[in-house]
């Protein structure tokens, strides 16, 4: 069985509409070795990134406006998008979520767990925890690897052909 992506192997997202505490994951996020890091100050943002960037895990508050983080996830995991939200749809994703809050009450928790989250962390955000979860999530990442071309498929010693 092959190994997980390394953390300085995965992409992340985080989305975080106050600037402060966005800052301080994307700190914390590069102490850690995460090299790709995109940035949202809000769920339709990020939303519209999920088109043009490729994201292996998503680190997201939960406590945003218009959209909060339970939205997001409900809308990132059926492809549908929030009005005003370019694309309008988009195929379903189950990237995995990190779901940040300060307040980490059942009734949330169980919201957030029927919408398809991944991981809870509860703020102020310790990054011994966090790379935690990052590892434990990205041990079951794997990268697709390219479809071999016709040339290198007969070539000999290639896979499924006789050296």
């Amino acid at each position: 069985m092959a190994a997980g992506l390394r953390l300085d192997e995965i992409s992340l997202l985080v989305v975080e509409d106050d600037t402060f505490t966005r800052n301080l994951i994307l700190s914390i996020l590069r102490n850690l070795g995460v090299r790709t890091i995109a940035e949202a100050n809000g769920a339709g943002m990020a939303l519209e990134m999920m088109a043009t960037t490729e994201v292996d895990i998503i680190i997201s508050d939960i406590q945003m406006s218009p959209v909060n983080g339970i939205d997001f996830l409900r809308h990132l995991r059926a492809g549908t998008r929030p009005a005003g939200v370019v694309p309008p749809q988009a195929p379903p994703s189950q990237i995995p979520v990190i779901f940040l809050t300060a307040h980490a009450q059942a009734k949330l928790v169980e919201l957030a767990r029927a919408a398809g989250v991944s991981a809870f962390l509860t703020k102020p955000i310790r990054p011994a925890l966090l790379r935690d979860r990052l590892l434990q999530i990205s041990a079951t990442l794997r990268r697709q690897e390219p479809a071999p071309t016709p040339d290198q498929s007969a070539q000999p010693g290639s896979a499924g052909v006789p050296a």
